[in-house]
């Protein structure tokens, strides 16, 4: 008994923290607002970011009826997404998309049909926030109209129920983005690429890389000199207010008979130490040789780029002379192979050692012959090679064939074909709020119509001012085909009556 009474506990034993009841409380009422798919994830989603100090995925109040799509995006979700990836900038990394995506507990797949459409999966690390809000936005409406309408009230910094304006470059992005984008019929995108689209060759990516390293290097060298020119025209300055300040403290000195310094002051004028003076010198000589250094080592940086590009230039002319020496040699052995195909009267092949052994052999003995039938003493032309000289030539071939054989005939490898890895494929259905493509003219139309209302606007544009009669349609309506006027018969049976 003593012992089960040491380990029960009691009410002040336990100790709560006294926030803990307004933490429940506003957790509550967030999961209230929000209608999470998955409660147990969308609670870790939410107090994960309560400790990361950023705003939870939380809606603003509770959509009713609740708008249901096959991803589980609503009007809600997007508009604290948006405001959520606002503060990151224009250009965002993907996995902070899908960070806030996952916040919601929205359907990956969704996300990722949505990124095909921005033209950035499995392409690009990173994608427009502007372009991703308006695809997205486009997944919940019928047309492009109400598409944009919707973009007005998402992105908008006013409170529900005002004018949704938001800045005209920003609609004309989001609008001219969807309104060249044909989202009118269900497309297969493999590995990121439309079908039928050519992927970017490597190539391609390496010179993209290559220029834009050049012109970083570019804009690097053009603020090192812009900084050279500031510095300089500073330390002129500076030399300057030196040589003045110098003339104008130049002590006077005087001295006694006996050669005793005097003290020499003007009536009037505060006194001039003479170590003060030493002082300020010895302090401008030291801002000489600092702003010496930092010009020694602005030199050095741009020798070391100098030098950089150098051995660059030399590293490629270098490459180029080894690809001709390459491409020379091949081109030597494939004519020296086909000459010996054609000497030995047939295709060569991999398996003809034998037959050119042969054939060398024959030539050699036969010009051997030739030269003793030219000589002048007719008993040497009767004589021909011995068995010993001719077995020692074989040898000899065969020797030189063996270790050679590889360049003389080179062998075909045969190249295994290499299996291309299974796409990706991901089907993107027909999205009804980009609809297809509009023509031109009518982005023209548009263009021109905004810039002209928003110059009164502020530079805003609002929903109402495409609603106007005035304004020319965002997209192309196609017109209902009535059908022909028919000719009205009399009924043939029946009866007429008033």
């Amino acid at each position: 008994m003593p012992e089960l009474v040491e380990q029960m506990y009691c009410s002040q034993q336990i100790v709560i923290p006294p926030k803990f009841p307004y933490i429940l409380k506003r957790f509550c009422k967030a999961a209230i607002k929000t209608q999470p798919y998955d409660l147990l994830r969308w609670s870790f989603e939410y107090f994960k970011a309560l400790a990361e100090n950023r705003p939870p995925p939380v809606k603003l109040r509770l959509e009713y009826p609740i708008y249901s799509t096959e991803g589980g995006l609503t009007r809600g979700c997007l508009k604290v997404i948006a405001h959520q990836l606002l503060n990151f900038g224009k250009n965002l990394p993907l996995y902070l998309i899908r960070k806030a995506w996952r916040g919601f507990c929205l359907d990956p797949n969704e996300l990722r049909r949505i990124f095909c459409l921005c033209e950035v999966y499995m392409r690009q690390d990173y994608v427009p926030l502007l372009h991703f809000i308006a695809v997205a936005g486009g997944m919940l409406t019928k047309n492009l109209t109400y598409t944009m309408i919707l973009l007005c009230e998402v992105l908008t910094k006013e409170p529900d129920g005002g004018s949704a304006a938001i800045p005209a470059d920003d609609f004309l992005d989001m609008y001219l983005f969807l309104a060249r984008m044909d989202a009118s019929k269900d497309i297969k995108y493999l590995n990121g690429y439309r079908e039928g689209e050519t992927p970017r060759s490597e190539e391609e990516e390496i010179e993209e890389e290559e220029t834009l390293s050049e012109a970083t290097v570019d804009a690097k060298l053009k603020q090192l000199s812009s900084y050279k020119v500031q510095d300089k025209a500073e330390d002129d300055k500076a030399k300057d207010e030196y040589i003045e300040e110098k003339e104008e403290f130049k002590p006077i000195r005087v001295w006694d008979e006996d050669g005793n310094e005097i003290s020499f002051e003007f009536y009037g004028e505060p006194k001039i130490e003479e170590e003060n003076l030493e002082e300020e010198g010895k302090e401008a000589i030291e801002e000489e040789e600092l702003k010496q250094e930092a010009e020694n080592e602005e030199d050095v940086i741009q020798e070391l780029i100098d030098e950089l590009y150098e051995a660059r230039a030399l590293r490629l002319a270098d490459l180029e002379m080894t690809f001709d020496d390459i491409a020379r040699i091949v081109d030597r052995f494939q004519l020296a192979s086909y000459d010996l195909g054609m000497v030995a009267g047939r295709q060569m092949s991999i398996t003809s050692g034998e037959f050119i052994v042969q054939h060398i052999e024959k030539e050699i003995m036969d010009y051997i012959d030739e030269q003793i039938a030219i000589l002048p003493d007719p008993d040497l032309k009767k004589k021909k090679a011995k068995p010993e000289e001719v077995e020692m030539v074989r040898n000899l071939l065969y020797d030189f064939l063996d270790e050679n054989m590889d360049i003389i005939v080179p062998e075909i490898e045969e190249v295994e074909e290499e299996e291309l890895p299974i796409p990706e494929i991901v089907v993107v259905y027909a999205v009804p709020g980009i609809g297809p493509p509009v023509p031109e003219e009518m982005i023209c139309d548009i263009e021109e119509y905004i810039a002209d209302v928003s110059k009164s606007q502020a530079d805003l544009v609002m929903p109402r001012n495409f609603r106007h009669f005035l304004s020319p349609p965002l997209e192309k309506f196609e017109e209902y085909q009535y059908e022909e006027n028919k000719k009205e018969e009399l009924a043939c049976s029946g009866v007429f009556t008033n």
